[in-house]
């Protein structure tokens, strides 16, 4: 369950898409509770500033609430404690609208596309998956760019 804010008709549309599209490519059935929000610009820096120490707008922010998630996952994976309303609280997504326009422009595809790119990148980081390394950062991309292309939304 994808809970959207601050997102228009036409983005929370792309956004579920890409939800499932992501769950697809895992193989993981959809049991998650995720929280999604389209902010502007101060309100991510605000947020990056207080949760990371870095005082700078960003494109997108994944707050993930689980640890060492092993996919595909099922509901009796997780404790109690861990769950909601019959859901696994994976996490939260911030995705600044304002950064996600600039950076469309920047790279000459559509807005569409960018924010499609954002929100598969934060559910991916909820899903565990990671760049900081160069061998899971090589995993992450794969995954990234199959999913974008199952949506038909390639640079």
């Amino acid at each position: 369950m994808l809970k959207i804010y601050g997102a228009n008709l036409s983005e929370k549309a792309l956004i579920k898409r890409v939800e499932k599209a992501v769950y697809a490519r895992l193989g993981q059935r959809d049991i998650f509770a995720i929280s999604l929000l389209i902010v502007d610009g101060d309100t991510i820096k605000t947020v990056n500033r207080d949760k990371r120490g870095v005082d700078a707008v960003t494109d997108v922010l994944s707050f993930p609430y689980l640890e060492k998630l092993r996919l595909p996952a099922q509901l009796s994976d997780f404790s109690d404690a861990d769950k909601l309303k019959g859901r696994a609280l994976a996490g939260d997504i911030l995705i600044c609208r304002e950064r996600a326009t600039e950076q469309a422009t920047a790279y000459e595809h559509s807005y569409r596309r960018e924010l499609g790119f954002l929100a598969c990148h934060g559910i991916l980081h909820l899903m565990g998956f990671d760049h900081i390394d160069p061998e899971d950062e090589k995993v992450m991309t794969s995954l990234q760019r199959a999913v974008m292309a199952d949506l038909r939304l390639e640079r």
